[in-house]
């Protein structure tokens, strides 16, 4: 997840730290810089002096691999080839690593595994052959597509029935506003919604994203398609850029961006260790009090787990009553902490992620889809930690059956 551009961040290694890597204890502190289009390899190559007398060990730096042009946080990778050009490209990272190198400093790159940016169709090579050819597509199983459901429904249109009539065909492309897209072999003549019928993909309103998507996303951003990273040739091709950085020893630690939303987690980071056994390995992963991080081949987490005890430290738990009661007048009722989390996980469900729930609930054809929806709606609002990981804990969905 995208943080702040200059956000000093101390990773912690307490949970699942493996001596065994040698790693961890060649790491100090990071510090992080929200590398971007106006701030580039470059310039962050500058600072390298500054971090060293700062007593930072790593520069521990945002997504490298091409973002969608204009990007600001590169977690919307297009291109897994290559280093953004508009961060200076590869000669730009070369200079990046010489400086650190020369100030002792080390480096902890961001990767983004599990999606990928499609907002610009166009920008993304995979993502656009996709579009063009559809099942048949050499990338068609890099994304985690419910062919079965019809067209590959693209929710970009506005909310009006006449959205299609704005279509039109410029240069064997179709246009709609800003946007572009492929046009299929053989299916080009016609006027631009006969065009546009006979495509591998629908483009439909925009509000019937979170209703109907026909593709994994990340959480509700359609503009970042889910990667089946759990597939050795989408690993090899999404991973090779990295871990060619990695090989060379130009990379001292990878932070992998959230692991849950992949199939299989410990999968995955098994074959990232196996891929770059010497590196220093921390995972996005989100763990609420008192839950152990699984047993995977990491280093440790991010940090999140030690930063929410620190930042309770400027929480005076003695206003607690206080804003209660301003909560309670600002929106009209009462309602517990308990009831509260409950309802808001239950709205995440239900509309948010309404076109997933959907999805999941096709796996329960004994069941009316209502019934299924709400039923799996529900056991997702009572589950009590972000994911489980069975059999490593089952008591938690044990937990979630018996409140729902």
């Amino acid at each position: 997840m995208p943080h702040t551009p200059d956000d000093k961040h101390i990773p912690v290694a307490g949970h699942g730290t493996d001596d065994s890597t040698g790693t961890a204890a060649r790491v100090g502190a990071t510090y992080r810089v929200q590398v971007r289009p106006g701030f580039d390899l470059d310039a962050t190559a500058g600072l390298a002096g500054y971090l060293a007398d700062l007593g930072v060990t790593h520069l521990y730096s945002a997504p490298l691999l091409t973002g969608t042009p204009g990007s600001q946080h590169g977690y919307d990778v297009v291109d897994h080839r290559a280093v953004n050009p508009e961060l200076g490209g590869e000669a730009a990272r070369v200079r990046l690593v010489r400086a650190l190198r020369a100030a002792g400093l080390g480096l902890v790159v961001d990767i983004v595994p599990n999606h990928a940016g499609v907002t610009r169709p166009a920008a993304n090579p995979a993502w656009w052959d996709v579009l063009r050819h559809g099942r048949a597509s050499t990338y068609a199983k890099w994304f985690d597509i419910d062919w079965d459901r019809g067209r590959l429904l693209l929710p970009v249109l506005a909310d009006t029935p006449d959205a299609l009539d704005d279509l039109k065909i410029a240069d064997g492309e179709l246009r709609y506003h800003e946007h572009r897209f492929p046009i299929a072999d053989g299916t080009g003549d016609g006027s631009p919604r006969q065009v546009h019928d006979r495509q591998h993909y629908e483009l439909v309103s925009w509000r019937r994203g979170d209703r109907e998507l026909t593709y994994r996303r990340f959480f509700a951003v359609s503009g970042l398609a889910g990667l089946r990273v759990e597939d050795p040739e989408v690993f090899a091709a999404t991973h090779a850029e990295v871990l060619r950085w990695a090989a060379a020893g130009e990379v001292d630690g990878i932070r992998v961006d959230h692991p849950d939303g992949l199939r299989d987690p410990a999968g995955y980071l098994a074959r990232l260790r196996a891929a770059a056994p010497d590196v220093w390995l921390l995972v996005e992963k989100i763990l609420e009090y008192g839950e152990e991080l699984p047993d995977w081949p990491v280093d440790g987490t991010t940090g999140y787990d030690a930063l929410a005890p620190i930042c309770g430290l400027f929480v005076d738990g003695d206003a607690e009553a206080d804003f209660t009661a301003l909560d309670a007048r600002l929106t009209g009722r009462h309602t517990s902490w308990q009831d509260l989390t409950h309802d808001t996980k239950l709205a995440a469900a239900t509309r948010l992620l309404a076109a997933e729930l959907t999805r999941l609930a096709a796996l329960a054809p004994e069941l009316a889809p209502d019934e299924a929806r709400a039923a799996l709606a529900e056991l997702a609002a009572c589950f009590p930690v972000y994911r489980g990981y069975p059999p490593h804990g089952t008591r938690h969905l044990a937990a979630a059956r018996a409140e729902a």
